[in-house]
């Protein structure tokens, strides 16, 4: 992507909030339809809210404030209501103090009512900047809390959408959040995950943070990418590493630094070789932009990948890419042979020149690779 194109990179972040959240909200009315499906008599309940008036909000901020506590049904009438309409977050949010309830009862010791108030101030957070800046100066450090627990997986997972929702569309909103330890908070929570689930959740609340680069302390970036060690390597897991690669200097490469990505990228191209590659375009190309990435900075790298795939005798580029030439992936294609012609151009210098021969004797990918009549 050129740099020099501000205006095309925020159309893209804008187009990325907008599809998140509608992602989103689909997705969460059915996972929190079916949270709320054990709270007893509610569920029946629930059953009749058809459509919350904008009169009918006033009437629930004004009751709560005054009475400094919620219902159960309350909560699940005002939430309805935020995702019905933006003006019934707008009605909501200027009755002073109403929001304060809210947070009041996330913060209890009733799990049913901190689910109810965390779906509440999830669907709230999907109003303006305004709105996201008071959710995150009232509710930020319990919402960061709460999702540091994996032992209530529902709630977790409504605060991190709440956190997503903030980051995704607020400036004002993410600075308070990483002022309250948001950033460090989740690195810590992805260096010790073990659920992909709540990985992903983890993952694609720091993949937005990054928007914000200029807030995030340049040390953090490295500490994500360490975050994967060892482990196996998912989609959400490949476009967090794209975007740190993206942000991270040269120089950190320079010296052997995150070599096990090469191998953990390498790994993830042979599991999805025996798959229908057109679904797993996306990454695939992110796979083969990252082990690019390593191979223009760095002439060990390139030694890296030769080994480990002699040494694996799993995976073949010139099959892989020849596959993905036949579903006519020509992103990709296009893309991988700019990888193959960085490794045979840069690996036949010097004490590389012998390991790239005994590595074209496995996989010829110079003679045996047809590409793409489009690409020519």
């Amino acid at each position: 992507m050129n740099v020099d194109e501000p205006s095309a990179l925020e159309h893209i972040r804008t187009q990325k909030r907008y599809e998140l959240k509608w992602e989103q909200k689909s997705h969460r009315k059915k996972e929190l339809d079916r949270n709320r499906a054990g709270l007893g008599e509610l569920h029946h309940s629930i059953g009749v809210i058809e459509h919350i008036s904008e009169q009918e909000i006033k009437g629930l901020a004004g009751r709560i404030k005054r009475r400094k506590r919620c219902d159960p049904l309350d909560l699940v009438r005002l939430s309805y209501g935020f995702q019905q309409s933006r003006e019934n977050i707008s009605h909501f949010i200027r009755t002073t103090g109403a929001i304060n309830v809210i947070v009041k009862e996330l913060t209890g010791h009733d799990y049913n009512l901190q689910l109810l108030a965390a779906e509440c101030l999830c669907n709230l957070s999907l109003g303006d900047d305004v709105c996201c800046e008071k959710i995150a100066n009232f509710a930020g450090t319990y919402l960061i809390a709460l999702a540091e627990n994996p032992n209530c997986r529902p709630l977790q997972q409504t605060c991190f959408w709440t956190l997503q929702n903030i980051v995704g569309s607020s400036a004002k909103g993410s600075k308070l959040l990483f002022s309250q330890g948001l950033v460090v908070v989740l690195v810590r929570l992805l260096s010790a995950v073990t659920d992909q689930e709540a990985a992903d959740d983890i993952i694609l609340t720091l993949e937005l943070a990054l928007n914000y680069e200029q807030d995030v302390d340049p040390s953090t970036v490295p500490q994500i990418v360490s975050c994967f060690a060892g482990k196996e390597l998912h989609p959400s897991s490949l476009r967090l590493l794209h975007k740190c690669y993206g942000l991270m200097h040269n120089d950190l490469f320079l010296h052997g630094s995150f070599t096990y990505i090469i191998r953990q990228c390498l790994d993830f191209l042979s599991s999805i070789m025996d798959r229908h590659l057109p679904t797993h375009a996306a990454p695939i190309l992110l796979s083969v932009r990252i082990l690019t990435h390593h191979v223009v900075t760095s002439v060990s790298s390139i030694e890296e990948i030769l080994r480990y795939q002699l040494h694996k005798s799993t995976l073949k580029l010139s099959i892989l890419f020849n596959n993905c030439a036949k579903e006519n992936m020509l992103p990709v294609c296009k893309e991988f042979l700019w990888l193959l012609g960085q490794i045979h151009s840069n690996g036949t210098a010097g004490n590389s020149a012998e390991l790239l021969q005994s590595y074209l004797v496995f996989d010829n990918f110079v003679e045996q690779i047809s590409i793409p009549t489009a690409l020519l």
